[in-house]
């Protein structure tokens, strides 16, 4: 059973950032319906996606998310 719950939101939430985890997360997300041209990828782009994984890279041990980036960038040629 849901239930409505109305909230205004004041300029306290806004501040709130989300974590890098989070936030390249969203480019995984964007880039997969990108590749698919899924029909909820709005307004979205290859150059968002970049954006958002590069600045959320943060400590990549492993060389993941760098693997990612370059992945992203490889499909941006790619669909030029």
């Amino acid at each position: 059973v849901s239930k409505l719950i109305t909230r205004t939101v004041t300029g306290k939430e806004k501040e709130a950032q989300a974590s890098n985890n989070l936030n390249f997360a969203s480019a995984v997300a964007e880039f997969g319906m990108l590749l698919r041209d899924s029909q909820y990828k709005g307004s979205s782009s290859y150059q968002s996606v970049l954006e958002r994984a590069k600045l959320a890279k943060g400590d990549d041990a492993d060389g993941y998310r760098a693997e990612f980036i370059r992945l992203a960038e490889m499909a941006q040629i790619l669909t030029r």
